[in-house]
């Protein structure tokens, strides 16, 4: 399907009203084959009539929100960041966790080092939040992970559920998942020792970016570190954390 500038600017108006995402005209293919999934499903054949029907229907809007905002993840990824994680790290919250795998990864890094942090897992979608509190995911999600770290923390499908993987209890147990929405969520104050916010912040303008980064530092401990995506930056927004190294921030202690 093919939107009109019209339907496209009030498309995208209503993402970033919603959930801070800048869908600008680079993403017009992207929200159309997005919205083209939710019309399937719905059984809509217009634009018009699904806005009628996001109006009325807030689940259908979630899923809407949902469809646009899941983005692609996998295990390990950019895993150098782990390597900050420490003993004295109880506390972690992964604010943009997607399906599971950095929240599960994080787990599995800091198990095999010795410790057993509580990690808060929270995501704006709905449906990949129940995949992640699920724990299963095709054997090609895995094929990068070590052999025995696979064995040691997965259980492999059998019958209808040949071909997919399960993370053990031991993990799923570390990690709390949970809807939040990073422009209108009730931030705790001062609660984690490590938040990361992967792959989240690009999708938002200069504003809204630093709407977002300033509220979760005050969520984060003195001495705690903010990670974020190795293509992400907070150059050019007013921030109060301090310069690592790329990716890496600290708010330091006074």
């Amino acid at each position: 399907m093919e939107l009109s500038r019209k339907e496209f600017q009030i498309l995208s108006a209503l993402v970033y009203k919603l959930s801070g995402i800048n869908l600008h005209e680079g993403k017009k293919s992207l929200l159309e084959a997005r919205l083209g999934k939710r019309l399937r499903a719905t059984g809509i054949n217009s634009v018009k009539e699904y806005l009628l029907l996001i109006e009325r229907d807030e689940n259908e809007l979630r899923n809407f929100l949902d469809a646009v905002s899941t983005n692609h993840t996998y295990f390990f990824r950019e895993s150098h960041h782990f390597e900050y994680l420490q003993e004295k790290h109880a506390t972690i919250w992964c604010a943009a966790c997607s399906s599971g795998e950095e929240p599960y990864s994080i787990a599995i890094y800091c198990l095999e080092r010795g410790f057993k942090p509580t990690i808060l897992a929270t995501d704006i979608s709905i449906n990949v939040l129940k995949k992640a509190k699920a724990g299963i995911y095709p054997l090609e999600k895995v094929k990068s992970i070590n052999k025995e770290i696979l064995k040691k923390y997965f259980e492999k499908g059998v019958g209808k559920w040949e071909g997919y993987v399960r993370v053990k209890e031991q993990l799923r147990g570390m990690v709390t998942f949970k809807r939040f929405n990073l422009l209108k969520g009730q931030v705790p104050i001062e609660a984690f020792d490590v938040i990361f916010c992967r792959n989240v912040l690009i999708y938002f303008n200069r504003q809204t970016k630093e709407f977002v980064v300033n509220r979760l530092f005050k969520a984060l401990k003195w001495g705690g570190y903010f990670i974020i995506g190795g293509a992400e930056s907070l150059t050019g927004i007013t921030h109060s954390l301090s310069y690592v190294k790329p990716s890496i921030y600290l708010k330091e202690a006074t």
